[in-house]
């Protein structure tokens, strides 16, 4: 029942505004059905999905929140994914046109602060934003149980893991808007972690980080190498053991870590890896496809 009201609703919804574009994020649960129904209604209007996330992983009890979104997939003239492996497994779910859409970060919120303008308890030698996914768990408590890293995690769900057990303190709730940019902007490195599960070579994080100028050191991947040089305008890593040598040389070099977030931040503005410049590349995507 309710899901046959959510799809009456967006049904309704969107033949009252007749837009020329339907952007849809995350319609996990937008029937085939549906959107036959609407684009017989509106032949006028473009129906495009945003994909963020990998609707083809496996995780532990992920398959069946996909399964409505998978049928639907050739009821939409484009989709947006973020990666290429996407693009195959979006054509042999017979969709019509596909583009990659690459993130960047917000220009009003992602900006330098001061770190003396930052309060004393978001101040912080090392710090990760994020939730324990996958690798990074393990790699999270290497390095505050094996290597002694001075890190401070905000995120949700650690309780549920062994190391929020054992090191109680240097864990923190989530972070959101403006206390995010505050603690990247207080800590002297922030690390970057990707999903291997969701088959992820960058997140958001990726750009936020070097936009508020922060130092960014981020597990070694082909999208975060093209995106910027490493040991000049990022560091990365490959094991904890390396994040941990990286992490102690460059607590201790201030000038170097200074020196490549500097770097960072002028290759984000640069490269102009903003979420504007990346929505006005989509818009122009679109254009090309309506024309």
């Amino acid at each position: 029942h309710t899901l046959a009201k959510f799809n009456q609703d967006i049904l309704e919804a969107v033949i009252r505004a007749r837009p020329d574009v339907a952007w849809l994020e995350w319609p996990l649960l937008l029937l085939g059905e549906t959107l036959a129904q609407a684009r017989s209604r509106l032949p006028g209007t473009m129906w495009v999905s945003f994909q963020d996330d990998n609707p083809f992983v496996s995780r532990p009890g992920e398959q069946q929140r996909w399964r409505l979104f998978l049928e639907a997939i050739p009821e939409y003239d484009l989709h947006f994914v973020k990666r290429q492996s996407d693009v195959l497994q979006f054509q042999q779910h017979k969709a019509k046109a596909i583009q990659i859409f690459k993130h960047g970060f917000f220009r009003t919120l992602f900006r330098p602060i001061s770190r003396a303008d930052i309060a004393a308890g978001q101040r912080h030698e090392v710090s990760f934003v994020g939730t324990p996914l996958d690798h990074r768990t393990s790699i999270i408590s290497d390095l505050l149980v094996q290597h002694d890293i001075p890190l401070q995690v905000y995120g949700g769900r650690w309780n549920r893991t062994m190391i929020y057990h054992r090191r109680r303190k240097c864990f923190c709730s989530p972070v959101l808007g403006e206390e995010y940019v505050r603690v990247i902007c207080g800590s002297r490195i922030s690390l970057g972690f990707v999903s291997s599960s969701n088959r992820d070579e960058y997140t958001m994080r990726t750009f936020e980080i070097p936009a508020c100028k922060g130092f960014f050191l981020a597990e070694r991947t082909p999208a975060h190498q093209e995106l910027f040089a490493e040991g000049k305008e990022a560091e990365f890593f490959a094991s904890s053991e390396e994040c941990a040598v990286k992490i102690k040389f460059y607590l201790k070099s201030e000038s170097e870590r200074n020196r490549i977030a500097e770097s960072g931040y002028q290759r984000c503005l640069k490269s102009d890896y903003s979420l504007q410049s990346s929505l006005a590349r989509a818009v122009a995507q679109i254009k090309s496809l309506q024309e």
